[in-house]
């Protein structure tokens, strides 16, 4: 541990996306990285692929934790990245960040730009924004764009996903512009990201480019020789009523609404509203383009496992 750098503390990193962050600010070698994780969750495997970094776990909950546990977990830490999930309150922690002196909080966004009164979890995050700004907490929001995975058909081979529809359903007229980004990208941005001043107090949409549905299956066609045709095509209206059918249901098209029917993602919406651009901000980044991400997904499409006790 180096004395001269600072140090970032990821809340969620047993998570796909706080594990992603958790490497890449490692790798970048900037920083000190601590990585909080739950007491119950320290027998899991990927603590101990945590382990094996150079970094130091530290326990926590920030569901049970006292603000003055949180507060003594929070000692000596610069920068807070939480990637929680939306429906864990986050307010406890960010209090004691301001009062253990952080110098910058990034809340658990991380998910693609879309306005508030469209899509209930995204204004879960919004009002997570705002308690930030009210209580005069040191910020940057980072939008990420959409997985990629999530908008390639899925090869009918392949079963066992955990959300069965996602990628076996066209959904809306396919026209609609898709900011997207490969996962395994989204640890490098964040890193840049909170090593920036010139985000601090700012928004961030972070991506690696902008597609539709209708490139991304016809891509997704010519890469695997499969014809798609026989998964149902779901309309505005299929995807407006499905909303309301149950809590994953009102997850996955609740997205879907946003991103595929009317559009929230697309950059040029996010930067009309001062959303400062991280291509243009980071030109040393080299993203993948959209032939190289369907490569990398036809080779071996992810399948994520979630569990709640991450």
């Amino acid at each position: 541990m180096s004395l001269s750098r600072e140090t970032v503390l990821v809340v969620g990193a047993t998570g796909y996306t706080g594990r992603e962050i958790a490497k890449a600010l490692v790798d970048m070698k900037k920083f000190n990285v601590r990585a909080m994780v739950r007491p119950t969750s320290l027998h899991k495997p990927v603590v101990e692929e945590l382990q094996s970094l150079d970094l130091v776990i530290t326990q926590g909950d920030i569901a049970k934790d006292s603000p003055q546990q949180l507060q003594r977990v929070l000692a000596g830490v610069d920068i807070l990245i939480s990637t929680v999930i939306p429906l864990v309150d986050q307010c406890p922690l960010l209090l004691a960040a301001k009062e253990a002196g952080i110098k910058r909080v990034v809340p658990s966004d991380l998910s693609p730009h879309i306005p508030k009164g469209v899509f209930w979890a995204q204004d879960i995050k919004l009002a997570v924004r705002d308690f930030i700004i009210e209580n005069s907490i040191p910020y940057t929001f980072i939008e990420i764009a959409l997985w990629i995975n999530n908008i390639f058909p899925l090869p009918h081979a392949m079963s066992g996903h955990p959300i069965p529809e996602c990628g076996k359903e066209f959904k809306g007229t396919g026209k609609v512009n898709i900011p997207w980004v490969d996962y395994n990208n989204v640890g490098e941005l964040v890193a840049l990201i909170v090593s920036d001043p010139r985000t601090l107090n700012k928004t961030v949409y972070a991506y690696d480019g902008e597609t539709t549905l209708d490139e991304t299956w016809t891509l997704g066609t010519r890469l695997t020789g499969e014809d798609f045709s026989d998964y149902p095509r779901i309309s505005a209206e299929e995807v407006e009523e499905k909303v309301t059918l149950g809590f994953l249901q009102s997850v996955i098209y609740g997205y879907d609404k946003a991103l595929l029917i009317r559009g929230d993602s697309a950059i040029s919406k996010a930067l009309e509203e001062g959303v400062l651009d991280a291509q243009k901000l980071y030109p040393q980044y080299q993203p993948l383009t959209l032939e190289e991400a369907g490569n990398k997904y036809y080779r071996a499409p992810p399948v994520f496992k979630y569990d709640s006790q991450l």
